[in-house]
């Protein structure tokens, strides 16, 4: 009896321990669920708290700085534009007033033209012809002294002449108002008449001619050179004609050289060699002269002949014949004028515009 109630106890305490057992396990798992819940609230407010509140706030007084700034940035671009506005203005107004200033003088020294061509325009026909007569006389003065024309101002002074001419036989009786007018205009037609023009070309085939006739002076020479250096008397081929004139540029042009030449040749006695370098400055300075007369260049042409002159002194003896007459002809070549000395032709126009005035 005493042992069968334990038995039931027994089984009682094996149930209750099998009931309670699932329920325990459930609480434990419950429990760890909350808390890792609770561990990743609090790790998320730390988070929000710690690391992103600083973000924001200083995310927050960026934006502040931008706003400040950008309203900064627009308040100083109206003050610019204003400004700019205000400047723009000011010129405008200012254009404006010196547009109409300028308009204002050229309207009145319009009307300053106007009133003296009113009261100086010809009103009849004589004055009429005493304006193209002035007016021809002009065109003269400008042919001779700017184009250096002398046939063309001559012409047209002779026909300013014919126009006075019909003025004074327009009426019956003849008008001597005139007279001073075409005294001066007919001692300035004598003037123009009896101006000698200049013949460059002339001049210019002349010292060819003389540079031709250098070899004509040392004829013997030439045949001594010959007879030592056969290559002289050889005919030229095109390579030795191209070098010839190759060495005639280089005598227009190198003038040390050939002073220098000229020097030592006139140190000592004269070879052969020397009088053919002699020869070649004398055709070279020629050459000077040649140019130097087509550019009208009085100072160089005169300089390039006397350079001739001395090369030409050592050809051969001063007794020479041949010699003493090319000195001549270089000296008379000399003082041939590039440029011809013309007259003044204004005395008929202020004549003129005097008798014009007096109306």
């Amino acid at each position: 009896m005493t042992n069968k109630p334990s038995s039931d106890e027994s089984s009682e305490t094996d149930e209750s321990s099998k009931v309670v057992g699932p329920r325990g396990n459930w609480t434990a798992r419950i429990s760890l669920l909350v808390a890792t819940i609770a561990l990743g609230a609090a790790s998320f407010l730390g988070y929000q708290l710690i690391y992103l509140q600083p973000i924001e706030r200083q995310a927050g007084q960026t934006q502040a700085a931008l706003s400040s700034l950008e309203q900064q940035m627009l308040q100083e671009l109206d003050i610019a534009i204003t400004t700019t506005e205000r400047s723009v203005k000011e010129l405008g107004e200012e254009l404006k007033t010196q547009n109409l200033s300028v308009q204002e003088d050229l309207r009145d020294a319009v009307m300053d033209s106007l009133a003296m061509a009113e009261t100086n325009r010809p009103t009849t026909p004589r004055q009429w012809r005493l304006s193209e007569a002035a007016f021809l006389l002009r065109m003269a003065n400008y042919w001779l002294q700017f184009e250096g024309d002398v046939q063309v101002a001559l012409k047209t002074l002779q026909r300013a002449d014919e126009v006075l001419q019909a003025v004074q036989n327009s009426l019956k009786q003849d008008e001597y108002d005139l007279l001073p007018v075409r005294s001066a205009l007919s001692q300035e037609i004598l003037a123009l008449r009896q101006v000698k023009p200049v013949d460059v070309q002339g001049i210019f085939l002349r010292l060819q001619a003389l540079a031709e006739s250098v070899p004509a002076v040392g004829e013997a020479l030439q045949l001594d050179m010959t007879s030592r250096h056969p290559e002289i008397s050889a005919p030229l081929t095109s390579f030795a004609a191209i070098v010839q004139e190759l060495e005639k540029f280089v005598r227009i042009t190198d003038l040390s050289d050939l002073a220098g030449e000229a020097g030592a040749a006139a140190a000592g006695t004269l070879g052969p060699e020397d009088v053919l370098t002699s020869r070649r400055a004398v055709i070279a300075a020629l050459e000077r002269a040649q140019i130097a007369a087509l550019r009208r260049q009085g100072e160089a042409y005169r300089a390039s002949i006397t350079d001739a002159v001395t090369a030409a002194r050592r050809l051969a003896s001063p007794s020479d014949p041949q010699l003493q007459q090319y000195l001549e002809l270089l000296s008379a070549m000399r003082d041939e004028p590039l440029t011809a000395s013309v007259p003044k032709i204004s005395g008929s126009l202020g004549e003129l515009t005097r008798l014009m005035e007096s109306y």
